[in-house]
Protein backbone atom coordinates (compact mmCIF):
# COMPACT_ATOMS: atom_id res chain seq x y z
CA UNK A 1 0.00 0.00 0.00
CA UNK A 2 1.11 3.58 -1.11
CA UNK A 3 2.40 5.64 1.90
CA UNK A 4 -0.23 8.20 2.86
CA UNK A 5 -0.20 11.88 3.77
CA UNK A 6 -2.74 13.64 5.78
CA UNK A 7 -5.08 15.77 4.00
CA UNK A 8 -4.28 18.14 6.87
CA UNK A 9 -0.36 18.43 5.85
CA UNK A 10 -1.95 19.80 2.49
CA UNK A 11 -4.37 21.96 3.99
CA UNK A 12 -2.46 23.35 7.13
CA UNK A 13 0.90 24.14 4.19
CA UNK A 14 -2.03 25.91 1.23
CA UNK A 15 -4.97 26.53 2.61
CA UNK A 16 -8.23 24.25 3.13
CA UNK A 17 -10.22 26.08 0.18
CA UNK A 18 -7.01 25.86 -2.24
CA UNK A 19 -6.12 22.11 -1.63
CA UNK A 20 -9.71 21.12 -2.28
CA UNK A 21 -9.61 22.54 -5.30
CA UNK A 22 -6.27 21.58 -6.22
CA UNK A 23 -7.53 17.67 -5.09
CA UNK A 24 -10.54 18.70 -7.19
CA UNK A 25 -8.58 19.68 -10.56
CA UNK A 26 -6.29 16.46 -10.47
CA UNK A 27 -9.45 13.93 -10.16
CA UNK A 28 -8.29 13.10 -6.62
CA UNK A 29 -11.16 12.60 -4.08
CA UNK A 30 -11.72 15.83 -2.17
CA UNK A 31 -13.14 14.59 1.38
CA UNK A 32 -10.50 15.21 3.49
CA UNK A 33 -8.98 11.60 3.05
CA UNK A 34 -4.93 11.15 3.15
CA UNK A 35 -3.10 11.84 -0.17
CA UNK A 36 -0.66 9.15 -1.89
CA UNK A 37 2.48 10.46 -1.46
CA UNK A 38 3.40 10.20 -5.24
CA UNK A 39 0.18 12.07 -5.80
CA UNK A 40 1.18 14.56 -3.27
CA UNK A 41 4.68 15.12 -4.86
CA UNK A 42 2.56 15.54 -8.25
CA UNK A 43 -0.02 18.08 -6.59
CA UNK A 44 2.83 20.02 -5.30
CA UNK A 45 5.05 19.87 -8.63
CA UNK A 46 1.31 21.01 -10.66
CA UNK A 47 0.96 24.04 -8.40
CA UNK A 48 5.12 25.37 -8.65
CA UNK A 49 4.13 25.04 -12.50
CA UNK A 50 1.07 27.39 -12.16
CA UNK A 51 2.17 29.60 -9.83
CA UNK A 52 5.92 29.90 -10.95
CA UNK A 53 7.13 29.99 -7.44
CA UNK A 54 8.66 27.07 -5.97
CA UNK A 55 7.73 28.53 -2.60
CA UNK A 56 3.93 27.74 -3.82
CA UNK A 57 3.24 31.55 -3.40
CA UNK A 58 3.89 31.15 0.88
CA UNK A 59 6.17 34.28 1.11
CA UNK A 60 6.07 38.07 0.42
CA UNK A 61 8.69 37.48 -2.63
CA UNK A 62 8.28 34.89 -5.27
CA UNK A 63 11.14 32.26 -6.30
CA UNK A 64 11.17 31.83 -9.79
CA UNK A 65 10.94 28.25 -10.66
CA UNK A 66 14.95 26.82 -11.67
CA UNK A 67 15.78 28.27 -8.42
CA UNK A 68 16.51 24.93 -6.76
CA UNK A 69 18.62 24.07 -10.15
CA UNK A 70 21.24 26.93 -9.11
CA UNK A 71 22.09 25.11 -6.26
CA UNK A 72 22.34 21.91 -7.77
CA UNK A 73 25.14 23.76 -10.00
CA UNK A 74 26.67 24.72 -6.92
CA UNK A 75 27.21 21.03 -5.49
CA UNK A 76 27.98 19.72 -9.06
CA UNK A 77 31.26 21.90 -8.34
CA UNK A 78 32.10 19.46 -5.70
CA UNK A 79 34.45 16.83 -5.63
CA UNK A 80 32.63 14.71 -3.06
CA UNK A 81 28.79 14.54 -1.71
CA UNK A 82 30.52 16.61 1.68
CA UNK A 83 32.23 19.32 -0.33
CA UNK A 84 29.13 19.30 -2.82
CA UNK A 85 26.95 19.90 -0.07
CA UNK A 86 29.21 22.87 1.53
CA UNK A 87 28.95 24.31 -1.88
CA UNK A 88 25.15 24.19 -2.00
CA UNK A 89 24.90 25.92 1.21
CA UNK A 90 27.17 28.53 0.53
CA UNK A 91 24.76 29.44 -2.90
CA UNK A 92 21.50 29.29 -1.00
CA UNK A 93 23.23 32.89 1.06
CA UNK A 94 22.34 34.20 -2.21
CA UNK A 95 19.65 32.03 -3.96
CA UNK A 96 17.35 31.70 -0.64
CA UNK A 97 18.69 34.62 1.39
CA UNK A 98 15.73 33.72 3.53
CA UNK A 99 16.77 30.21 3.66
CA UNK A 100 20.31 29.91 4.78
CA UNK A 101 21.62 26.39 4.47
CA UNK A 102 24.58 25.26 6.68
CA UNK A 103 26.63 22.13 5.92
CA UNK A 104 29.05 20.52 8.49
CA UNK A 105 31.05 17.22 8.21
CA UNK A 106 32.74 15.35 10.95
CA UNK A 107 31.63 12.79 13.21
CA UNK A 108 28.85 12.69 10.45
CA UNK A 109 27.56 14.29 7.64
CA UNK A 110 24.55 17.30 8.32
CA UNK A 111 23.17 19.60 6.67
CA UNK A 112 21.24 22.13 8.47
CA UNK A 113 18.26 24.26 8.45
CA UNK A 114 18.86 26.88 11.62
CA UNK A 115 15.47 28.81 13.02
CA UNK A 116 12.90 25.92 12.00
CA UNK A 117 11.16 25.89 15.17
CA UNK A 118 10.62 29.60 15.15
CA UNK A 119 8.56 29.81 12.72
CA UNK A 120 4.77 29.38 12.16
CA UNK A 121 3.30 26.32 10.77
CA UNK A 122 2.81 26.51 7.45
CA UNK A 123 6.74 27.10 6.82
CA UNK A 124 7.25 24.26 9.58
CA UNK A 125 5.58 22.18 6.90
CA UNK A 126 7.07 23.97 4.06
CA UNK A 127 10.85 23.34 5.41
CA UNK A 128 10.17 19.61 5.91
CA UNK A 129 9.20 19.37 2.40
CA UNK A 130 12.58 21.44 1.51
CA UNK A 131 14.43 18.83 3.55
CA UNK A 132 13.07 15.78 1.64
CA UNK A 133 13.30 17.71 -1.96
CA UNK A 134 17.29 18.11 -0.60
CA UNK A 135 17.76 14.49 0.19
CA UNK A 136 16.18 13.36 -3.12
CA UNK A 137 19.18 15.65 -4.65
CA UNK A 138 21.70 14.31 -3.21
CA UNK A 139 20.66 10.87 -3.74
CA UNK A 140 20.46 12.10 -7.49
CA UNK A 141 23.98 13.81 -7.58
CA UNK A 142 25.37 10.43 -5.97
CA UNK A 143 24.04 8.39 -7.97
CA UNK A 144 23.33 6.24 -5.34
CA UNK A 145 20.49 5.80 -2.76
CA UNK A 146 21.78 6.98 0.15
CA UNK A 147 20.47 6.50 4.07
CA UNK A 148 20.17 9.01 6.64
CA UNK A 149 21.20 7.98 10.49
CA UNK A 150 18.60 10.31 11.24
CA UNK A 151 16.79 13.43 11.25
CA UNK A 152 16.75 15.86 13.87
CA UNK A 153 13.39 18.44 13.83
CA UNK A 154 11.83 20.41 16.85
CA UNK A 155 8.81 19.06 18.14
CA UNK A 156 5.38 20.03 16.41
CA UNK A 157 1.98 19.81 16.42
CA UNK A 158 1.71 20.87 13.47
CA UNK A 159 -1.58 19.11 11.59
CA UNK A 160 0.53 16.08 9.43
CA UNK A 161 4.27 17.42 10.80
CA UNK A 162 6.49 14.59 9.94
CA UNK A 163 4.89 12.74 7.09
CA UNK A 164 6.81 13.14 4.79
CA UNK A 165 10.24 12.79 7.15
CA UNK A 166 8.58 9.08 7.75
CA UNK A 167 9.14 8.57 3.93
CA UNK A 168 12.94 8.46 4.43
CA UNK A 169 12.73 5.66 6.92
CA UNK A 170 15.22 7.06 9.53
CA UNK A 171 14.75 7.83 12.89
CA UNK A 172 13.42 11.28 13.78
CA UNK A 173 14.76 13.26 17.15
CA UNK A 174 12.84 15.96 18.34
CA UNK A 175 14.40 18.51 19.76
CA UNK A 176 16.24 22.08 19.36
CA UNK A 177 15.01 24.59 16.94
CA UNK A 178 16.74 23.54 13.71
CA UNK A 179 15.83 20.68 11.21
CA UNK A 180 18.87 18.71 10.48
CA UNK A 181 19.36 15.57 8.45
CA UNK A 182 22.03 13.38 9.28
CA UNK A 183 24.03 11.08 6.83
CA UNK A 184 26.97 8.72 8.00
CA UNK A 185 31.07 10.22 8.26
CA UNK A 186 30.86 7.80 4.84
CA UNK A 187 28.76 9.27 3.09
CA UNK A 188 31.04 12.70 2.71
CA UNK A 189 33.42 10.92 0.95
CA UNK A 190 30.53 9.70 -2.18
CA UNK A 191 32.02 10.97 -5.13
CA UNK A 192 29.63 13.33 -7.03
CA UNK A 193 28.55 12.14 -10.67
CA UNK A 194 28.39 15.77 -12.07
CA UNK A 195 26.88 14.63 -15.22
CA UNK A 196 24.07 13.43 -14.15
CA UNK A 197 23.39 17.49 -13.25
CA UNK A 198 21.65 17.97 -16.57
CA UNK A 199 19.08 15.22 -16.31
CA UNK A 200 17.32 16.26 -13.23
CA UNK A 201 14.51 18.13 -14.42
CA UNK A 202 13.53 15.19 -16.30
CA UNK A 203 14.15 12.67 -13.52
CA UNK A 204 13.34 14.81 -10.53
CA UNK A 205 10.10 12.87 -9.69
CA UNK A 206 11.78 9.32 -10.57
CA UNK A 207 14.26 9.32 -7.96
CA UNK A 208 11.81 10.71 -5.53
CA UNK A 209 9.79 7.63 -6.46
CA UNK A 210 12.38 5.09 -5.61
CA UNK A 211 14.07 6.49 -2.97
CA UNK A 212 10.52 6.43 -1.27
CA UNK A 213 9.94 2.56 -2.34
CA UNK A 214 10.11 0.91 0.37
CA UNK A 215 7.19 1.12 2.88
CA UNK A 216 7.24 3.53 5.90
CA UNK A 217 9.28 2.98 9.22
CA UNK A 218 11.99 0.62 7.60
CA UNK A 219 13.80 1.31 10.55
CA UNK A 220 12.61 -0.95 13.52
CA UNK A 221 11.79 0.79 16.93
CA UNK A 222 14.93 -0.96 18.43
CA UNK A 223 17.05 0.64 16.12
CA UNK A 224 16.09 4.25 16.59
CA UNK A 225 16.34 3.38 20.57
CA UNK A 226 20.15 1.78 19.95
CA UNK A 227 20.83 4.81 17.60
CA UNK A 228 20.20 6.97 20.45
CA UNK A 229 21.48 5.00 22.97
CA UNK A 230 24.97 5.33 20.73
CA UNK A 231 25.27 8.73 21.22
CA UNK A 232 25.06 9.48 24.60
CA UNK A 233 23.94 7.70 27.92
CA UNK A 234 20.31 8.32 28.28
CA UNK A 235 17.50 7.26 30.35
CA UNK A 236 13.66 5.59 29.43
CA UNK A 237 11.95 8.70 29.55
CA UNK A 238 14.42 10.97 27.89
CA UNK A 239 14.58 8.47 24.79
CA UNK A 240 11.02 8.24 24.22
CA UNK A 241 10.67 12.01 24.60
CA UNK A 242 13.07 11.93 21.95
CA UNK A 243 11.41 9.56 19.64
CA UNK A 244 7.89 11.39 20.65
CA UNK A 245 6.83 8.66 22.69
CA UNK A 246 5.96 8.03 26.24
CA UNK A 247 7.35 5.86 28.14
CA UNK A 248 4.67 2.84 28.26
CA UNK A 249 4.23 3.12 24.27
CA UNK A 250 7.88 2.65 24.11
CA UNK A 251 7.68 -0.88 26.75
CA UNK A 252 4.82 -1.80 24.46
CA UNK A 253 6.29 -1.06 20.80
CA UNK A 254 9.94 -2.82 21.84
CA UNK A 255 8.00 -5.69 23.94
CA UNK A 256 6.03 -6.19 19.93
CA UNK A 257 9.87 -6.49 18.10
CA UNK A 258 10.67 -8.74 21.22
CA UNK A 259 13.12 -6.64 22.88
CA UNK A 260 13.44 -4.40 26.37
CA UNK A 261 14.74 -0.96 27.02
CA UNK A 262 16.87 -2.32 29.64
CA UNK A 263 18.46 -5.37 26.98
CA UNK A 264 19.01 -2.67 24.61
CA UNK A 265 20.53 -0.14 27.28
CA UNK A 266 22.81 -3.30 28.44
CA UNK A 267 23.57 -4.57 25.15
CA UNK A 268 25.50 -0.70 23.93
CA UNK A 269 27.27 -0.35 27.13
CA UNK A 270 28.72 -3.80 26.60
CA UNK A 271 29.85 -2.59 23.18
CA UNK A 272 30.88 0.91 24.32
CA UNK A 273 32.83 -0.80 27.21
CA UNK A 274 34.80 -3.15 25.32
CA UNK A 275 36.23 -0.47 22.69
CA UNK A 276 37.02 1.92 25.40
CA UNK A 277 39.33 -0.86 27.35
CA UNK A 278 40.91 -1.80 24.27
CA UNK A 279 41.72 1.80 24.02
CA UNK A 280 42.94 2.47 27.66
CA UNK A 281 40.38 4.68 28.84
CA UNK A 282 40.08 5.31 32.24
CA UNK A 283 37.46 3.59 34.74
CA UNK A 284 36.12 6.51 35.69
CA UNK A 285 35.78 8.16 32.51
CA UNK A 286 34.30 5.12 31.12
CA UNK A 287 31.99 4.63 33.92
CA UNK A 288 30.41 8.31 33.28
CA UNK A 289 30.40 7.38 29.48
CA UNK A 290 28.19 4.51 29.65
CA UNK A 291 25.80 6.25 32.13
CA UNK A 292 27.09 4.55 35.81
CA UNK A 293 27.81 7.00 38.48
CA UNK A 294 31.04 5.53 40.16
CA UNK A 295 33.48 2.78 39.08
CA UNK A 296 32.55 0.45 41.41
CA UNK A 297 29.15 -0.25 39.46
CA UNK A 298 30.73 -0.93 35.77
CA UNK A 299 33.34 -3.36 37.66
CA UNK A 300 30.41 -5.24 39.00
CA UNK A 301 28.39 -4.97 35.69
CA UNK A 302 31.86 -5.93 33.54
CA UNK A 303 31.88 -8.93 35.68
CA UNK A 304 28.50 -9.82 35.15
CA UNK A 305 28.42 -9.22 31.42
CA UNK A 306 31.70 -11.29 31.08
CA UNK A 307 32.46 -13.14 33.99
CA UNK A 308 35.86 -10.99 34.05
CA UNK A 309 37.14 -7.21 35.81
CA UNK A 310 38.38 -5.08 33.47
CA UNK A 311 41.84 -5.14 34.31
CA UNK A 312 41.99 -8.88 32.49
CA UNK A 313 39.91 -7.59 29.54
CA UNK A 314 42.48 -5.24 28.89
CA UNK A 315 45.17 -7.63 28.74
CA UNK A 316 42.80 -9.95 26.38
CA UNK A 317 42.54 -6.54 24.23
Amino acid sequence: MSAQIPFAFLATLLGEARALAMLAAAGLPDDGTPIGHLDFWRLLRNNIDQTGDERHALGPDTVPDGSFELLLAAMRLGHDLGDGLVRLAAASRIVWPDLPLVARRGHDLRLQVPGTGLVPAQRRLYLEMVMVVLHTACCWMAGQKLEPRRIIAPADDAPGNGALFALLGCAVVRRGDDIELVYPASAADVKIVAERFDLWPSLLFETYRQITAEPLARISIAEQVLGLLWQSPLDQARVAGLMGLSVPTLRRRLAEEGHSFRGLLSHVRQQQTLAALKAEVGLEELAERVGYSEARSLRRATRRWFGAPPSALRKLG
